[in-house]
């Protein structure tokens, strides 16, 4: 095993993550774990999907990846 990750991940993450944590709500038991990280992601800029490269191995989880299988 090998860590594959990618300094600028969490700022393609934050464009796709952001949106669904501002949907929980107060009242829910999860609100506080969705509130941490959504001040988490208050630390990057974000990178939109275009930028990531097609060979990239984060396309794998975005989407539109150059490799065919």
């Amino acid at each position: 095993m090998f860590n594959s990750a990618l300094v600028y991940e969490p700022a393609v993450r934050k464009v796709f993550a952001e949106r669904f944590l501002l949907q929980v709500p107060r009242s829910s038991p999860s609100y506080p774990e969705a509130f941490r990280l959504l001040k988490f992601l208050t630390l990057f800029v974000p990178i939109f999907p275009d930028e990531v490269p097609q060979t990239s191995l984060l396309r794998e989880f975005i989407g539109g990846s150059g490799f065919r299988y």
